[in-house]
């Protein structure tokens, strides 16, 4: 086991996300019960909020894209300081592995 210098944001769709996604695209299968996405960040952070604001763009990028959906076509009513409504967001500061692997990176766009 090795711990890793790095925190984490575990984030989860709300129903807000969920709901427009269903009007967006109606055969997406997914509820709040769904896999988190995991969401690396500095180990060492004494505010979780000002943290989620720091990564909400990525964060709502890399969600609503999953989806397919450009910018531009995100909802009318999302904004970066009401990403709470849209997604369950849990921030951790622990991260340890139990693979002896190393681990690999790979750019997403």
């Amino acid at each position: 086991m090795n711990l890793i210098n790095r925190g984490f944001i575990s984030v989860k769709p709300s129903n807000l996300f969920i709901q427009w996604a269903h009007q967006y695209d109606k055969n997406l299968i997914f509820s709040q019960n769904a896999e988190a996405t995991i969401y690396l960040i500095e180990e060492d952070f004494w505010d979780d909020e000002i943290l989620i604001k720091k990564y909400a763009n990525y964060i709502a990028f890399n969600e609503f894209n999953s989806l397919g959906v450009l910018p531009s076509n995100w909802p009318k009513e999302f904004n970066l300081n009401s990403i709470a409504e849209w997604f369950d967001c849990q921030l951790g500061c622990t991260c340890i592995d139990l693979i002896d692997l190393p681990i690999t990176k790979e750019a997403i766009n």
